[in-house]
């Protein structure tokens, strides 16, 4: 589902720097949670607001939705959370080595074409990016409502160096370090199945 174009995201996001954190700049936020793909930030603002000692980062490439985002964070007030207006293999080549709490990955696209599989949020190459920078112990939590996307993702998640902590099937969002996306609460409306892994760094 698009996101239809809002024209005053891109001059919002440039009026309000101090919810804005360039790529380049990630590594003097970490350590902090990532969130890959926030789409329009419900998450990372209820994640940030249950949870304000610990800092959490929004990676969005769509301009409307980086400008949401952008929009709530500024009227909610929050002061541990910030958006990176950037792509996600941008964020992933800039970031050192073990810096990062943990990594989630939110009803991300699913690609359905095979010949596009290579630029899903779980593929080999961004997996093996994912564990690089995390630290040891730390997790990389994935939700989804796609099956093939979710089993795709344990086949190759199979192959890493990732421990494979869980694969949910109907995930009930009872884990406490958690909150709802827009896109969870509209399936879940609908009754519709969420699938949840967590994948941990040796």
């Amino acid at each position: 589902m698009r996101t239809k174009f809002k024209p005053w995201a891109e001059p919002y996001i440039n009026e309000h720097p101090e919810v804005m954190c360039p790529f380049d700049k990630l590594n003097e936020e970490a350590p902090c949670y990532l969130e890959i793909g926030s789409g329009k930030g419900q998450f990372l603002v209820d994640m940030a607001s249950k949870f304000p000692n610990e800092k959490f980062i929004g990676v969005e490439r769509n301009v409307t939705c980086a400008g949401i985002t952008a929009k709530k964070l500024v009227e909610n007030k929050v002061a541990n959370a910030k958006l990176i207006f950037a792509d996600a293999q941008q964020i992933t080549a800039a970031v050192n080595d073990n810096s990062i709490d943990g990594i989630f990955l939110n009803f991300s696209d699913p690609w359905p074409k095979k010949r596009h599989h290579k630029r899903r949020l779980t593929s080999e190459s961004f997996i093996s990016e994912y564990y690089r920078i995390l630290k040891k112990g730390s997790r990389l939590i994935f939700k989804t409502d796609n099956y093939d996307l979710f089993t795709y993702s344990i086949e190759i998640v199979s192959a890493s160096s990732f421990k494979l902590v869980e694969a949910n099937y109907s995930y009930d969002g009872s884990d406490d370090f958690d909150a709802i996306t827009e896109y969870e609460a509209n399936f879940r409306s609908q009754n519709l199945p969420i699938y949840r892994l967590i994948l941990e760094k040796l």
